[in-house]
């Protein structure tokens, strides 16, 4: 048999591995189960890839992440090793091709969804598959105590045996003691190797800020990127907010591209945006937590979280995202009162679409859910250092040293003034920290030059100021309007294909039926009604206005 080293540099291309791979792929080829824990980007594919080339038979990997699966398997049949996919991604034909090849004796990877499991037809073929690994990744998704708890990795335990109690690896970034218990006793583990490399991300600087205002937020963002041009992620927690932030991003930095990403888009839009932003240098996703799952961009500098996450299982994977070449990367998460209210609205949904749950198991997710927030909240609130409460809540000691978040690059400040009693009490700069030194560059007039280059426009022969816009009306259109907003929405269709974008980034509904309940008949009444800024008046109006006079 080949040792370990060639085929890392034979078959993978690599010419060492990272801290803890050799280890934890020994204990593998050794026939132990294996728990793994180790950070988003620290190389966990690899630890059970490569053994998979080693062992020949099948290698059944279990995943919830269907854009993941797909990036994997191209990524390995470029390497020439055996790979195939089984998942709702594919039609019924190519389904049927995939069965039939696993019942001609297919060796490789095999990646599936857990739902997968359910169908009759796929437990039938579990026996006569040669598995000689079997591995669980998200393996946090087994417990009920884990960020993301899936009711369909409760049959893997059983799957485990039907393939014949075969060597079983389990691969999460994210798991506290309790949730690696769960992890053990849940998948019915021999005895396993538990291989924890660490939760401390050295290259990140985390930073987080209350701001109950939207419009503060926006400004603080807009701010931030004005002298960042790497690459980075806006998480949101609704779609509502990733349209809207997307917008003001789209207003704000033109030459940037912005792609949207949540799970109301269309599944082509979706993949656009997804394929734009990693092909793009100082591209910006704004998405919710839907996006970024799997996803390999390696230079992503910042990560910024426009609302408070769930729990910081959350906050720590996808903040986690940033930095993966391990230069320096800026977290910054932003939160105010109503995101508590927005993630207790989430927490009271829990079991509405999933029949398969208990009314117990729905209440006890719901107190573990509320236990949860209230930790990310206390993580968000507390002024101590950033990366010791990550590692602290899961249960790491490592020493911290040259930390960058906010609370320790302010050490050097007088943090504690004296108060009348003798007591210590807050600074005010340490009661409200700025997200980071570079974030206080000031804030540019933006809509000020785009209102000095739209009263250059041809459209506009006056020059009084503008009149306030006129809130946009929820009153249903009548016959004539309807028509019109029907073919505003194709024109808006044409212009967001030819920009890449989704087209509520064009310009929302409301904005559209109000466009086509007025029937403007020059740019400058086009301009003054709500919601389309100046730059989309001179850059998007004439085809509008065409529209409406065709």
């Amino acid at each position: 048999m080949l040792s370990i080293d060639t085929v890392l540099q034979s078959v993978f291309g690599l010419q060492q591995f990272r801290p803890r791979q050799r280890e934890i792929i020994s204990d593998v080829l050794a026939g132990h189960d294996v728990v793994c824990v180790m950070p988003t980007g620290a190389g966990k594919s690899l630890c059970f890839q490569l053994p998979a080339v080693m062992v020949k038979g099948v290698t059944l990997v279990v995943s919830p992440l269907i854009s993941l699966m797909a990036d994997q398997v191209a990524q390995l049949r470029r390497m020439k090793i055996p790979a195939l996919l089984l998942n709702s991604s594919l039609t019924f034909d190519q389904q049927r091709q995939i069965t039939a090849e696993l019942h001609r004796g297919f060796q490789g990877l095999l990646y599936v969804a857990p739902e997968r499991f359910a169908a009759p037809s796929f437990q039938n073929l579990l026996p006569k598959l040669s598995t000689k690994l079997f591995v669980v990744d998200e393996a946090h998704c087994v417990s009920f105590w884990g960020h993301d708890f899936r009711p369909d990795y409760l049959t893997l335990a059983d799957v485990r045996k039907k393939l014949g109690s075969p060597v079983t690896m389990s691969l999460t970034a994210t798991a506290t003691p309790q949730v690696r218990r769960d992890i053990v006793d849940m998948l019915a583990l021999r005895d396993p190797k538990m291989h924890v490399t660490g939760f401390d991300r050295p290259n990140l600087a985390y930073s987080a800020r209350r701001i109950e205002s939207e419009v503060e937020k926006d400004a603080e963002i807009v701010r931030y990127l004005r002298s960042q041009k790497g690459s980075g992620i806006v998480y949101c927690s609704t779609r509502k907010a990733v349209e809207a932030v997307a917008e003001l991003l789209h207003e704000k930095f033109p030459e940037r591209t912005v792609a949207a990403y949540h799970a109301g888009m269309e599944n082509a839009v979706r993949k656009n945006s997804q394929a734009r932003f990693m092909s793009k240098p100082d591209s910006i996703a704004v998405a919710t937590n839907a996006f970024g799952m799997g996803i390999n961009k390696p230079d992503i500098r910042f990560v910024i979280h426009y609302n408070l996450p769930g729990s910081v299982e959350a906050y720590y994977q996808e903040a986690g995202r940033a930095g993966r070449d391990g230069a320096p990367a800026d977290c910054f998460l932003l939160f105010g009162t109503r995101d508590l209210r927005t993630q207790e609205f989430f927490i009271d949904k829990i079991g509405d679409n999933n029949p398969a749950l208990k009314d117990s198991d729905v209440s006890r997710l719901q107190v573990h859910s509320r236990r949860k927030l209230g930790l990310m909240k206390s993580y968000a609130e507390n002024y101590r250092c950033r990366r010791r409460q990550i590692l602290d809540y899961f249960g790491e000691t490592t020493p911290i040293a040259n930390c960058r978040c906010d609370v320790c690059s302010h050490i050097a400040q007088p943090r504690w003034q004296p108060s009348r009693d003798g007591r210590p009490r807050p600074s005010r700069r340490s009661e409200a920290p700025q997200l980071a030194p570079n974030l206080a560059v000031p804030y540019s007039s933006g809509p000020a030059l785009a209102a000095a280059r739209i009263k250059s426009a041809p459209q506009f022969n006056e020059t009084k100021t503008r009149s306030p816009k006129a809130p946009l009306s929820d009153a249903p259109l009548d016959a004539s309007a309807t028509l019109r907003f029907e073919r505003l929405k194709k024109v808006r269709r044409q212009l967001a294909d030819a920009q890449q974008w989704p087209a509520f980034c064009i310009m929302h509904d409301s904005t559209l039926k109000e466009v086509a309940r007025r029937s403007p008949a020059t740019i400058r009444e086009l301009a003054l009604i709500k919601g389309i800024g100046d730059k989309k008046a001179v850059h998007f109006g004439p085809a509008l206005l065409k529209a409406l006079q065709d």
